[in-house]
């Protein structure tokens, strides 16, 4: 690797996140790509092993906490762990959606651009995932081939460990178990640990605060009216993007 960045000519900082990804993958993986040693066995025994390696990670995450065993398998049979070095970003806004991420180890700054450089930000933590446009994706009828694109721009706070379902691999398993997918209580758990719901969510509860502290305590704001008007003007301008912009997730 120091050979070719030195034949590539590579900018010392480039050169720098490379090697602190090389310690870190070494750290956590001891040099070897696990999924590559299994991948040529027996189906029935590399399905074993990866459920044996990745399940109890799965388990982590709460959207998956009501999905059934014959799920689990399939869902372990296609992860694949990822590992991201501090300060990278993971997805950015706009770009295609290519995989569901799931955060094992670490914590993710979530930030979406709204309108006049205002940036809505909040805190992805363990257990939490991203690429939750892939879900809708999946279930919309009629189905559409075109990716989604993130809504947001994530990157990582510090060192993260996390596994991702591809596009593909997470569309094969809301085909086969679309049943599952419908259920009531994997609705509300989806929209709960959702980022995009979260923050679709605080900005229309700041709205509506505004507009009650407006209402009952009118005269106790006069004097910095102006002030709050400024602001409110801004949650509204915010607000009524993101009416616009509400998540679809086809769970309906």
């Amino acid at each position: 690797m120091e050979w070719w960045m030195r034949r590539r000519q590579l900018p010392s900082r480039l050169g720098r996140r490379v090697r602190q990804f090389e310690r870190q993958s070494l750290v956590t993986t001891g040099g070897l790509n696990e999924m590559d040693l299994v991948k040529d066995l027996p189906e029935g025994l590399r399905r074993d092993i990866k459920r044996y390696l990745c399940l109890d990670l799965i388990k982590k995450v709460p959207l998956f906490h009501c999905l059934d065993d014959l799920i689990l398998d399939n869902i372990c049979d296609r992860v694949k762990p990822l590992i991201y070095s501090k300060d990278e970003k993971i997805m950015r806004e706009g770009d295609p959606v290519q995989r569901m991420i799931f955060i094992v180890r670490g914590r993710i700054k979530r930030g979406q651009c709204l309108s006049k450089g205002v940036v809505a930000t909040s805190i992805v933590e363990v257990g939490g995932f991203l690429g939750d446009e892939l879900l809708s994706w999946c279930l919309r009828r009629p189905f559409l081939h075109r990716l989604p694109a993130s809504s947001a721009t994530f990157m990582c706070l510090k060192s993260t460990e996390a596994f991702g379902l591809d596009a593909y691999d997470l569309r094969y398993i809301t085909e086969h178990f679309r049943y599952k997918f419908a259920n009531e209580i994997l609705k509300r758990t989806l929209r709960y640990h959702s980022s995009n719901w979260r923050t679709w969510g605080a900005v229309n509860m700041q709205l509506a605060w505004h507009r009650y502290v407006r209402r009952t305590l009118a005269s106790m704001v006069q004097m910095i009216q102006n002030g709050e008007a400024n602001e409110e003007h801004r949650l509204r301008q915010c607000a009524a993007i993101f009416m616009s912009l509400r998540p679809h997730d086809h769970l309906d």
